[in-house]
């Protein structure tokens, strides 16, 4: 017989992982920007109830991945230009303190760590195979995160990271091979001065870094039919 305590925790698994698919929808592109959410459909297309589903959109609202709009529904959260920009500043606040943080922690096995991730997304620019470099690009910078051993920093960082996820995505889709390859580089140019130790460097670098995502971001949004609203 299942407890009242059993079906808590199986509903909450079970939430986990219907937050865990619709993040990474959203993120592959499989949910674009602005498509409304229907719950009755979600759950028919996991093959579960609908009070899962309620719970892991609940929880992407509260995180900024999904917006609730009253009478007309939930969507997939659309930023405006200047939320771009808002965002921005706030990674740049923070990964300029993750640079600082991990100058501190530093241990060799960082650099065979995060030159092994490198190495991959090397590979995968080479194959343009763009979903499986952002998802080593993610990997890189989670590392940092986790590196900085701050949790309440990691929890922020990763949320504005998903806020612009697909919008990273498909503005770095529209480069050039060349383009790629010079961004793939940029990363091994990040370990470089986080083992050298030079934090004022380091901090320029890692605001470069940022601004120049928020850029690309910014130019890909000017594309026709594809202007963030």
């Amino acid at each position: 017989m299942v407890t009242a305590k059993q079906g808590r925790e199986h509903s909450s698994t079970l939430s986990d992982e219907v937050t865990e698919q619709l993040r990474t929808a959203v993120r592959d592109g499989l949910l674009q920007p602005g498509e409304r959410l229907v719950e009755r459909e979600i759950a028919a297309r996991l093959k579960v109830s609908r009070v899962p589903v309620r719970e892991a959109m609940q929880r992407l609202v509260e995180e900024g991945l999904l917006s609730k709009v009253p009478h007309r529904g939930t969507f997939i959260y659309v930023p405006t230009r200047d939320e771009i920009e808002e965002i921005s500043f706030l990674r740049v606040v923070l990964e300029r303190y993750v640079a600082e943080r991990v100058i501190e922690r530093w241990q060799p096995q960082h650099e065979e760590t995060l030159r092994n991730i490198v190495q991959q997304m090397r590979s995968d620019a080479a194959k343009r195979d763009l979903q499986q470099l952002y998802a080593h690009d993610y990997q890189f910078h989670l590392t940092l995160w986790q590196i900085a051993d701050q949790t309440i920093m990691l929890e922020v960082l990763t949320s504005l990271r998903a806020r612009i996820n697909r919008f990273l995505y498909e503005a770095n889709d529209a480069l050039p091979t060349e383009q790629i390859a010079m961004h793939v580089d940029g990363h091994d140019d990040l370990i470089d001065v986080l083992k050298s130790g030079d934090t004022a460097r380091a901090v320029r670098m890692f605001t470069q870094h940022v601004v120049g995502a928020k850029e690309r971001i910014l130019a890909y949004c000017n594309l026709p039919g594809k202007a963030v609203r």
